[in-house]
């Protein structure tokens, strides 16, 4: 009971103060209490743990919001995926004396601490988003994330709702020797590729051959097959098609739905996707995922728009294929813009920034909208290293490694040049950013200027 008490008056004392409170209640709560996950663990009939690259957070707070439709939920909306944030998740959702006001969880659990809190938790279904290359100083390459998941998903008699469209999440699902449920984009919808980029599993992982695309969505996403076995995209039994703003969502033997899109892009399309295909194997009813898609509010930093002197959107960016979909959708933008991209390189961020290198910053050079790209960060100078050999003109690469002064900066130019801001940065610059950001609408507000939060 101490753990809880501890971790709930921190949890108290933070919410006063107006900070986030997503992870140090939990970190001290589980120092004092380590089997604090096991008793919550008994105390919940379900979890639903979403896990994969890139998209989790999206995801879980999407699922979360369909399945708070029909009953309370407990979930780490904010990210927060490690043990203490999934500790903290519940030390919110419960009273004082540690009973919980709700049944079940849906959580965010990174794909390192899966197998660490997997025997503690009755996780029921697992949702993986995708398997890409992500802090190469702390998963190492793409064998050892696959190895995590998979121990994670053995220590669980859990349902696998997969990315077939994935052929990392495909080679899951055959090795896990569980019940395996796909989703993916209808075949139809599937490209060939504007430009080479790199690209991650383009080798088959059951026989080394190299595998072969009829066409693409984006990353590794598409049309595989392997000529020197029988490894091939699966069927999907839940599919998608992006149909203007909206996403038409089929399952076989039931009517088609057509569902609103709460950002744009086809990565946030499979976000999408991914929640209602997860939705429909707790055994959700439409009404409970059009009313969760219409409650839920984006979590920070994915794609989260502030209209201050200009326009400004806020992303996260964290590795190639997540960046490659980022510049995708802004070079979509079809106004006048400007960038600031921030790199740091602290733990959270990952060590290792030599990813900057196989994201596809080229993009940039074939946008004439593009004014200007600011960089900043601790590895500011990398970033605009980045750029010149990309081939954007070092004239309108600025350098302003403090993030501050570089939004203050992108901001003011924006506004003088009547152009939008888009803000690329990694993770421990993610929520500075969007707290100044937050601070100067508040500052604008009394003055008379429009500000909401929303997607584009």
């Amino acid at each position: 009971m101490l753990g809880i008490w501890i971790g709930k008056l921190i949890l108290w004392i933070l919410m006063l103060r107006g900070r986030d409170a997503t992870s140090l209640p939990g970190k001290v709560a589980l120092r004092i209490a380590p089997g604090l996950l096991r008793r919550f663990g008994g105390r919940v009939k379900r979890v639903i743990a979403v896990t994969g690259t890139n998209g989790k957070t999206t995801t879980t707070s999407l699922l979360a919001s369909m399945v708070a439709e029909t009953e309370p939920v407990v979930t780490n909306h904010k990210g927060a995926n490690l043990a203490q944030g999934i500790a903290t998740a519940f030390l919110r959702a419960c009273s004082w004396t540690g009973r919980l006001r709700a049944n079940t969880a849906v959580l965010e659990i990174d794909e390192a601490t899966l197998p660490v809190v997997a025997r503690d938790l009755p996780i029921g279904v697992i949702v993986v988003t995708n398997v890409f290359r992500d802090q190469l100083d702390r998963y190492g390459e793409l064998d050892g994330t696959l190895a995590k998941l998979l121990d994670g998903i053995r220590q669980t008699q859990a349902t696998l709702v997969l990315n077939g469209d994935d052929p990392l999440c495909r080679y899951l699902g055959l090795r896990s020797s569980r019940k395996v449920l796909y989703y993916g984009m209808r075949r139809e919808t599937a490209r060939s590729p504007r430009r080479e980029q790199m690209r991650d599993g383009q080798f088959c992982l059951m026989c080394g051959q190299p595998l072969r695309y009829d066409g693409f969505w984006y990353g590794q996403l598409g049309l595989y097959r392997c000529e020197g076995c029988d490894f091939v995209r699966p069927h999907p039994l839940y599919q998608g098609e992006l149909q203007g703003g909206f996403l038409r969502f089929s399952e076989e033997g039931l009517p088609a739905l057509m569902l609103d899109l709460p950002a744009a892009g086809l990565y946030n399309a499979y976000n999408v996707l991914a929640a209602v295909s997860a939705a429909r194997a707790l055994g959700l009813p439409s009404a409970a995922i059009h009313g969760g898609l219409r409650a839920y509010r984006p979590p920070e930093g994915r794609m989260q728009r502030f209209d201050l002197e200009a326009p400004v959107t806020l992303h996260l960016i964290k590795n190639p294929t997540g960046c490659d979909s980022v510049l995708d959708a802004v070079v979509s933008d079809a106004r006048a813009k400007l960038l600031v991209i921030g790199v740091n390189d602290l733990a959270a961020d990952g060590r290792d920034v030599s990813w900057l290198w196989d994201a596809d910053f080229e993009l940039l050079v074939e946008d004439a909208r593009l004014t200007c790209v600011i960089a900043t960060g601790l590895r500011a100078y990398d970033m605009a290293l980045r750029l010149k050999y990309a081939g954007f003109p070092e004239s309108r690469i600025r350098l302003e490694p403090d993030l501050i002064a570089a939004l203050k900066e992108g901001i003011s130019s924006s506004a003088a040049a009547g152009a939008a801001m888009h803000a690329l940065v990694t993770y421990t610059l993610l929520h500075p950013a969007a707290r100044w950001l937050s601070e100067r609408r508040d500052q604008l507000e009394p003055q008379g200027a429009l500000y909401r939060t929303s997607v584009s």
